[in-house]
């Protein structure tokens, strides 16, 4: 996803086809983290996943041909009562011989890492440190952590994935996690990975020899994919067989029923009148330019025309919701169509770019009932993409918890305040951020 630098089309209609700047940013990336059975029974297991875009990191020249980015993971797990639980540190290191894909935005290295812990509230704080530039980013996950041995019928939490790895009698060896939690054009389906658990098969219910009670069981599953409303999109069943406590399945989601716009799937496992429910949210990114008359069925076209409200901020949006649909899809699509950078091509990098931005600001700043594209945090992000670094001050004695954002190229820094302490900063010098718009507009 290209670094466009939003802020020449804010107030004003730039010229059609236009290239944007590009803005610098620190180390942002993704984190995501499931609750999986543990191999110790008294225990559960957490396995992070994370994912860094090579950009993200400076790569400094390497022997003759190659060039290197060194970069630190840090784990850090507390409990519910703020105790330090497991501190575990990795060194990472990419070499590639192609200059290219050191500037890349769609080549990623991936990390993950396994904690086995007691059931509980855990907060996982990762934090990623560039070791030529010495930036840091950092993401936190509140993760509950479950043995799923004290029922008949358990599943783990769900993992979205890139792809999922089968032997030749199908079974499942091997996944890569799609550590956003979103999906676009050019996936061919949408895949999750679960594990179902049937406490039958656990040594506890086995008879002093070892043996099993049953010889296997049939559970039935059911898919359910809904919109933010609740309204079921589709819905799915099947059955398989399970031998042992722990057996490891897949769903494939169906694209065609799904367009723009934020899921819900709901996975649930019945066995003899039992049932355990695993549920996760899901983005489908915008990411071609297509009529969204086409999709009118799943495409919340209103929803799509509020979030472009950082960018097209002289049109009357409140007036244009109120139109009729057909006014609104060609509202949306001349306003892209005018700014596609490549014409006659199927993909506009502009639009991707954009709702990219608005993702990534709804995964990380969302607070209460906020969506993160509408918080200030996340308009800023928006229009001027990463800042080069920021400086938090969560836990100050004498004052609310606050952030300073550190643009240097643009000579900018901002200030973002917790007046509510409800995790919904807001930017206290507007008037300056406001004036820098006016000045860049073009």
């Amino acid at each position: 996803m290209k670094r466009f630098l939003l802020c020449c089309l804010i107030l004003t209609a730039s010229a059609p086809g236009q290239r944007l700047g590009k803005a610098t940013a620190g180390p942002f990336f993704f984190l995501d983290a499931a609750n999986v059975a543990s191999k110790d029974s008294t225990k559960g297991r957490i396995e992070a996943f994370v994912k860094i875009a090579y950009n993200e990191l400076l790569f400094a020249k390497f022997q003759a041909n190659l060039y290197r980015a060194q970069y630190e993971i840090s784990y850090v797990l507390y409990d519910r009562a703020g105790n330090l639980i497991n501190r575990d540190i990795q060194n990472r290191e990419i070499i590639t011989d192609k200059f290219a894909e050191t500037e890349s935005d769609l080549r990623y290295h991936f990390s993950r890492i396994t904690l086995n812990v007691e059931p509980g509230e855990y907060s996982l704080v990762v934090t990623i440190s560039d070791q030529e530039t010495r930036r840091e980013g950092q993401r936190k996950l509140n993760i509950p952590v479950r043995t799923f041995r004290d029922r008949l019928i358990g599943l783990s939490d769900l993992i979205f994935a890139d792809k999922i790895q089968k032997d030749s009698l199908l079974d499942i060896v091997n996944i890569i996690p799609n550590v956003f939690r979103s999906f676009d054009n050019d996936y061919t389906k949408y895949r999750v990975f679960f594990e179902i658990y049937d406490s039958r098969f656990a040594w506890k219910n086995r008879d002093g020899t070892g043996q099993k009670s049953v010889a296997e069981d049939v559970i039935k599953l059911r898919y359910r994919v809904l919109d933010k409303k609740q309204k079921v999109m589709f819905e799915d069943s099947s059955s398989t067989t399970v031998r042992q406590f722990q057996t490891f399945s897949s769903v494939e989601l169906d694209k065609g029923k799904l367009s723009y716009g934020k899921y819900i799937l709901d996975v649930t496992a019945y066995l003899d009148g039992q049932r355990a429910t695993s549920k996760a949210i899901f983005d489908v990114r915008l990411s071609t330019f297509a009529n969204p008359t086409m999709n009118s069925g799943t495409f919340d076209l209103d929803a799509a025309i509020r979030q472009m409200r950082h960018v097209a901020r002289s049109a009357n949006l409140g007036k244009i919701l109120k139109g009729e649909d057909s006014t609104k899809a060609r509202f949306f699509s001349e306003f892209w169509r005018q700014r596609d950078p490549s014409p006659g091509t199927e993909r506009n990098e502009l639009m991707e770019e954009y709702y990219r931005r608005i993702d990534y600001a709804n995964s990380y700043f969302t607070a209460g009932n906020r969506e993160g594209w509408d918080t200030d945090r996340g308009m800023v992000f928006v229009i001027l993409n990463a800042p080069d670094d920021i400086e938090r001050h969560p836990y100050d004695p004498d004052s609310k918890p606050y952030e300073v954002w550190y643009y240097y190229q643009a000579n900018l820094k901002l200030f973002f305040v917790d007046y509510s302490q409800i995790g919904d900063y807001e930017l206290a010098n507007r008037q300056e951020f406001e004036n820098y718009i006016f000045l860049h507009r073009q």
